[in-house]
């Protein structure tokens, strides 16, 4: 590392420790930084406020239609708070750092966490007495029974709703909790007209209705709903803008001052109306990216190819002499810090699983446009510095390689990741668009996504699956299949092992794939393992489609509706499949370096070596290797994924494409197109490591699990070069919702 470097680095774990956080490039940023890192996350009621009220006042009243008016009131209802410093106007919740969360779908665990929310070791949260109290009085009694997953399980058996959520081996809890997720809205519509476009269109479409249609009872209740929520958004910019007026008029400093009364103009235009400058585009987004957050209980509200739809405003503010570098940097800096304000509420045990308080937020820079052409700009290096000065975890800073990306933003690029914080994240190209020329196509079919589409507008949600801004709709983090316990049940026959997380300790959790005694050669237990993971892909996917389902008819999202292109016009909902293109929901795989590992394990101590038996391998990881160390050892001992071994690596091809294969046979319920699968969950690996037995690559049981795509931790020990070759050996694009890769390169494998 360069002594520069070093520095970034030490910066960087002091901000992570607490003794830094006032940093920026200019004094209001480093002020603004100061407030958000001097506030706890904390959660907000005034959106369950909202629900309770209009549903109690709605009983009887269609479900669409009474979502779209609970909606309506939470805009009317959001915090007017203005503060000191700020030029981007508008805060989510009433204090900085909070979580307006989805009562109606939260309600069925809040209960059991809120006494412990202060406390609890993962992701704690603030919450006033009074809060705390109407949420325990009024609020959760009203909803408990009528969240997703608490109808989902009157839908299903008791041993199916207890297997796909605490079983440790498929997991659907994501799905059913994190309505409204992983969405890259239509920036670019957006900013050029306002969301008075959506108000007129939806007016439009009413008064072209064929009343004697019977398709329009329903779009009649579609349309009046886009027309009062987007007459709320109106709503809220108004009083934002009287907000800043009246802060103004009390304010001394005649700097300050003129800031303020700046800002109440621009809220008399946007987001209403279209944007005129750099400084109005950003506010736009800001705006849309809380309300999505607020209408959406997920994470992941996308910023998508921010370089590209927010440059010609830039170019026009830099030419005319309207802004400076500067100027533009400290708003795309103070953009940063509210949108790391925007934590993700939990229960505790996704909190586990998903810890942290991150909405995986992605803002892309470079990537190439619509003719194939390198569509880097000034602004694609402007985001980058700006990450380097805020020094916030979000947005997660991405770029977009190709092989024509210029030297210069691959340095600018370096230069970022020198300063230790994680950013930026890095997307082939090649890979992300051949994904979302298959995505949610099935085996062998062609999204509806058009090359042009491709080029312009697809861009990584979420962790790395692939989108395109304003034509896509979908949670793109739902089914998790835990193979590594999949491995673990060929071998003992389907049953979980004891003293581990989550239920069906000692019990059958999957199948009886075959006891271990009649499985004498290696093609019948592969065949076993390859049955565990089918049967966990299927069975998470019967549950899944239930939820799909619930979600569709009663869980509706207006914002995101009005920010998909055409589903207006066609008077579908978001959830039901109003979208170009409908994703989730998908299948992720977590746990693949422990499976390949302990396949190969197996192979090569039970069937090539002959040193022990399958029934013996049962027997040491269901005692957790205790009395089994010399079994255990030559386990270990065996190949590993990850070190260009094609002993091992080949079966990992396999193994990879029997699980995208089951994957995209399977229908999903809203419009009818194919599940994708993936590999990129973060953190997950720990959560089900802790509901996993021992696995016989000589890994403990409880412990975590190999992250994402990656070789098991400390499993590839030839060296990065080794590493990548294992990783080239598998079919990348078979994965449309998207693969992930960690790879920790220690400074002894570089060359100064």
């Amino acid at each position: 590392m360069t002594e520069k470097a070093c520095r970034g680095a030490a910066l960087g774990n002091e901000i992570r420790s607490g003794t830094v956080s006032k940093v920026g490039s200019t004094k209001r940023i480093q002020e603004l930084n100061g407030m958000l890192h001097a506030n706890r996350p904390n959660i907000d009621i005034t959106r369950a406020r909202a629900f309770t009220k209009v549903y109690k006042e709605t009983e009887g009243e269609p479900a669409l239609m009474r979502r779209y008016k609970a909606a309506a009131e939470v805009y009317r209802t959001l915090s007017d708070n203005v503060y000191d410093y700020e030029q981007l106007v508008g805060w989510p919740t009433k204090r900085i750092r909070g979580a307006n969360f989805a009562i109606e779908l939260h309600a069925h665990w809040l209960a059991d966490d809120l006494p412990n929310l202060r406390t609890r070791e993962y992701d704690p949260f603030e919450i006033t007495d009074e809060d705390y109290e109407e949420l325990m009085n009024v609020h959760i009694p009203y909803w408990k029974d009528k969240t997703c997953a608490a109808q989902f399980e009157k839908y299903v058996s008791p041993e199916l709703a207890a297997r796909s959520q605490t079983g440790g081996v498929e997991d659907i809890n994501n799905y059913s909790c994190s309505n409204g997720s992983h969405f890259i809205p239509r920036w670019t519509d957006l900013l050029e007209n306002g969301f008075e476009k959506y108000y007129n269109t939806a007016k439009e479409c009413l008064e072209k209705l064929d009343q004697n249609d019977p398709k329009a009872v329903d779009k009649r209740i579609f349309y009046n709903g886009i027309m009062e929520v987007a007459l709320a958004i109106k709503g809220w910019a108004e009083r934002m803008s009287a907000a800043c007026a009246k802060k103004a008029e009390a304010e001394k400093d005649p700097k300050r001052k003129a800031e303020l009364e700046k800002m109440a103009d621009m809220m008399k235009q946007v987001p209403w109306k279209p944007a005129r400058s750099f400084y109005e585009a950003v506010e736009t987004a800001w705006c849309a990216c809380f309300f999505l957050f607020v209408e959406g209980a997920g994470p992941s509200i996308t910023w998508g190819r921010f370089d590209q739809y927010m440059y010609p405003y830039y170019k026009k503010d830099i030419d005319e002499g309207k802004i400076t570098p500067e100027e533009a940097m400290e708003l795309l800096e103070e953009l940063y810090i509210k949108v790391t304000s925007n934590v993700w509420f939990q229960s505790t045990i996704m909190a586990y699983i998903f810890g942290g308080y991150y909405r995986y937020p992605h803002l892309d820079v470079g990537g190439l446009d619509e003719n194939g052409k390198d569509a880097t700009n000034d602004l694609s290096y402007l985001c980058l510095r700006a990450m380097r000065y805020a020094k916030t975890t979000s947005p997660a800073v991405s770029i977009m390689l190709h092989q024509k990306t210029p030297d210069s933003l691959l340095y600018e690029a370096c230069e970022l990741a020198a300063e230790g914080m994680g950013h930026p994240s890095m997307f082939n190209c090649e890979s992300l668009y051949e994904m979302l020329a298959h995505r949610a196509a099935g085996l062998e079919g062609y999204s509806n996504y058009s090359r042009k589409q491709i080029l312009k507008y697809g861009s990584p949600i979420g962790c790395v699956e692939p989108g395109a801004e304003g034509l896509q709709y979908g949670h793109t983090d739902s089914g998790i299949v835990n193979v590594a316990n999949c491995l673990f049940c060929a071998v003992t026959n389907g049953v979980k092992a004891n003293g581990v997380d989550g239920g069906f300790c000692g019990e059958l959790v999957t199948y009886e794939s075959g006891a271990p005694e009649t499985l004498d050669t290696f093609d019948k237990f592969y065949a076993a393992v390859k049955g565990q993971m089918e049967f966990a892909i299927k069975e998470c996917h019967s549950a899944l489609v239930v939820c799909e389902k619930l979600l569709a008819e009663q869980f509706n999202l207006p914002t995101f509706t009005m920010l998909l292109d055409g589903a207006i016009e066609k008077g579908i909902d978001a959830t039901a499949g109003g979208a170009l293109v409908n994703v989730g929901p998908t299948m992720n795989m977590v746990g693949f370096g422990t499976m390949v590992d302990s396949v190969s394990a197996i192979k090569k101590v039970v069937y090539d070596d002959k040193e022990a038996t399958l029934a013996e391998v049962r027997d040491a990881i269901m005692a957790n290797f205790e009395g089994y160390e010399d079994l255990q050892a030559k386990l270990k001992a065996a190949p590993k994924y990850g070190n260009d071994d094609d002993y091992v690596d080949t079966m990992a091809a396999d193994l990879w494409e029997h699980f995208a294969t089951v994957s995209a046979g399977l229908k999903l319920y809203r419009a009818g197109q194919y599940c994708d699968a993936a590999i990129q969950m973060v953190q997950s690996n720990v959560g089900m490591g802790a509901m996993t037995g021992a696995t016989p690559n000589g890994r403990l049981a409880g412990t975590p699990i190999s992250d994402t795509m990656s070789a098991t931790q400390q499993a590839d020990t030839h060296g990065p070069t080794a590493a990548a070759r294992s990783y080239g050996k598998l079919d990348f694009p078979a994965y449309t919702n998207g693969t992930l890769l960690n790879m920790w390169i220690s400074r002894s494998e570089l060359v100064e």
